[in-house]
């Protein structure tokens, strides 16, 4: 199993609602399973030509750095993305 370093949170939500930390777990336990799913939180990886609208400045922004992205959702909706590298 691939192992990632998470490098940038940017999450829409408050933290009193789900907190970095929160964020981070789900990321680790769904990067490499589209069906995991926990609390009606999931993990998509960011492909090139997804309609992003909103979220396409930070996008844009970790990609120039270098780094993979990935997106939690809550059924459709981005709550957070995510900005990593495979270690």
């Amino acid at each position: 199993m691939k192992k990632y370093i998470v490098l940038d949170i940017y999450s829409y939500v408050s933290k009193n609602i789900i907190d970095l930390d929160q964020l981070e777990d789900i990321f680790h336990k769904g990067i490499n399973d589209t069906k995991y799913v926990v609390n009606g939180y999931h993990v998509e990886r960011y492909e090139q030509g997804c309609e992003l609208k909103e979220k396409e400045k930070v996008v844009s922004n970790l990609e120039n750095k270098g780094r993979s992205v990935a997106f939690i959702k809550e059924c459709e909706k981005v709550i957070a993305v995510v900005g990593y590298k495979e270690r």
